[in-house]
């Protein structure tokens, strides 16, 4: 079948506003100015994310009584929500790159990630791609002083210690280095350390953690999102989902691995505050049960 030819025309902020007044969206005279403003600097587009889903498919209108503010709610829900899941995943990447860089460097070596023997490389991470990764990273980190303190003092082995190379390279590198671990009392002995005693488990739910982190630093979704990632039933601990690809798997998985680091941190505070701030929004866009505080995986 024949592509169809793009013939669409860029439409001002202005012109963006008196269609959805026309569509039916209620914009009072005295908000025309935000409305301009969310149009002008979040972009229409963007914002369609957040109303798409109300608008009658074959009438293009809005439903009645839907007013800006249902959209202005759902946007900065949305943003806050990004922003606390980097603040909580942030915890949980530098707990997971700690203790793996710790466990296997007196396991094996400080130097353990030039160790080809402890690896099972795959045809999509293979050692070469593995290795060079890790290059390029302390190659753009170089400047910084602790990589810099060790190029000058040391060139054999020509690479930092893991423990320098953790300040390094990004969360997803820890992920896939996981997954290629050739045993399988390594793999346990890391995952048991965040409470998690199927090492399958623990994988599924490091990947995840890197999905849902790079959808929020990259100013993604979150609101009725699927994730293209699906973290796996923790059956030893009752946690199981309904839906394995809602925004709450991923939650309830940082909720549970946050635990068990008994280090400070405030995810349920930070989601308990944006659900009361943004009364518009229905935690149920987000996969949230009204009965999420005592699911399986948050006490």
């Amino acid at each position: 079948m024949p592509k169809a030819v793009f013939t669409k025309q860029a439409s001002t902020p202005e012109q963006l506003l008196r269609k959805l007044r026309a569509q039916g969206m209620l914009v009072p005279a005295a908000q025309e100015a935000q409305a301009l403003a969310y149009l002008r600097y979040v972009g229409g587009y963007r914002l369609k994310g957040y109303w798409f889903h109300v608008v009658h498919p074959a009438t293009k209108q809005f439903p009645t009584g839907y007013t800006f503010d249902h959209l202005v709610q759902r946007c900065e829900f949305d943003r806050e929500l990004r922003a606390a899941t980097i603040a909580a995943i942030d915890r949980l990447e530098v707990a997971i790159r700690t203790a793996m860089a710790n466990y296997l460097s007196l396991a094996h070596c400080p130097h353990w990630f030039l160790e080809t023997g402890i690896f099972k490389p795959t045809p999509r991470w293979g050692m070469g791609r593995f290795i060079k990764k890790i290059e390029d990273e302390v190659d753009r980190s170089k400047a910084k002083r602790f990589v810099g303190h060790y190029l000058e003092r040391y060139d054999e082995p020509y690479l930092p210690p893991s423990w320098v190379i953790s300040e390094c390279v990004s969360f997803g590198l820890w992920s896939q280095t996981f997954s290629i671990l050739r045993s399988a009392t390594d793999k346990k002995a890391i995952s048991k350390r965040f409470g998690v005693d199927q090492v399958d488990v623990f994988e599924s739910w490091m990947h995840t953690l890197t999905v849902v982190r790079n959808i929020a630093a990259h100013h993604g979704q979150l609101l009725r999102v699927k994730l293209g990632v699906a973290p796996a039933t923790y059956k030893a601990k009752s946690i199981q989902f309904s839906n394995h690809k809602s925004f709450f798997s991923a939650a309830t998985v940082i909720q549970y691995l946050l635990l068990q680091t008994d280090l400070p941190h405030t995810w349920i505070d930070d989601l308990d505050a944006i659900f009361r701030k943004y009364p518009l929004v229905d935690k149920v866009d987000v996969g949230f049960p009204d009965n999420w505080k005592t699911c399986a995986g948050w006490q």
